[in-house]
């Protein structure tokens, strides 16, 4: 598998809304960067009231399903990168795991495309 090379860290932010049907809001701003750690490490530099504790796994999931074979980053392996969440936002009523996760994966995708 290939290895990202990152040479600096990449912000990406996703604010997700869907107002039909189901409405639903996820907002992530998050940081990626290279790591001396293998695998793929998380930080958390962001309060719980911007995004509540509930919603971390699924912020780390929307990241790390990327990885997943067929994903936009299938062919990568998901070594030596920190994921640093660093803002977002939700809305009491709107907000569920799966408009984090979306947000995260849209948000991580747009941090790696800076680094062409």
């Amino acid at each position: 598998m290939k290895r990202l090379l990152i040479q600096s860290p990449l912000t990406g932010e996703c604010r997700f809304i869907r107002q039909t049907g189901f409405p639903r809001f996820g907002h992530v701003l998050l940081t990626v960067e290279a790591s001396c750690t293998d695998g793929l490490s998380f930080q958390w530099d962001v309060l719980p009231e911007q995004i509540p504790e509930m919603f971390r796994e699924a912020v780390c999931r929307g990241v790390r399903r990327s990885f997943e074979p067929g994903a936009q980053f299938g062919e990568y392996a998901p070594d030596g990168l920190l994921v640093r969440v660093i803002g977002g936002s939700f809305q009491e009523k709107d907000s569920n795991e799966g408009s984090f996760e979306i947000a995260s994966k849209q948000a991580f995708a747009q941090a790696l495309a800076q680094r062409n």
